[in-house]
């Protein structure tokens, strides 16, 4: 038993470790930045995708615990902006048509014509604004670490 606990607490100390690349540690935080600020996304697919990635799981909770939910509200805006440009749609038109239409329930949004018309828009929208986003943070995050020399490696 004592032997068990004892694998479960190393497991989970290297699990959560900033003990890493300046890339992995970077790569963690904006590939959390990015899942934090779309929609509906969350830390256990954050954690599930830095696995995969083998990026830093640390870096990528911090990433989306400090955007989920909120990142998303602030990028709204841009997000219609971006998706308003990519489909031909006016920002304000789909910022309208979101707040007319998002308390319907996720069933109607994801109907056929709200989905080309307003859904469609605003997650093309998201992606792209979520990733200059994290990709923002990547560089910054790796020069910092990199070249700056706040974490010794």
């Amino acid at each position: 038993m004592k032997n068990t606990l004892s694998k479960i607490k190393k497991f989970f100390a290297h699990f959560f470790t900033l003990d890493d690349s300046a890339h992995n540690i970077a790569g963690g935080t904006a590939l959390g930045i990015f899942l934090g600020i779309l929609p509906g996304e969350g830390l256990a697919t954050t954690l599930i995708a830095a696995a995969i990635l083998k990026l830093n799981k640390a870096s990528a909770t911090a990433g989306v615990l400090t955007t989920n939910m909120w990142g998303t509200v602030v990028t709204l805006p841009l997000a219609t902006i971006v998706g308003g440009f990519f489909f031909g749609e006016s920002p304000n038109h789909l910022s309208e048509q979101f707040y007319q239409t998002y308390h319907l329930g996720f069933k109607f949004f994801l109907s056929k014509a709200i989905f080309f018309d307003l859904a469609l828009p605003l997650i093309i929208g998201f992606i792209i604004s979520a990733g200059i986003i994290s990709l923002a943070f990547y560089f910054i995050i790796f020069f910092l670490l990199k070249y700056k020399k706040i974490v010794n490696y």
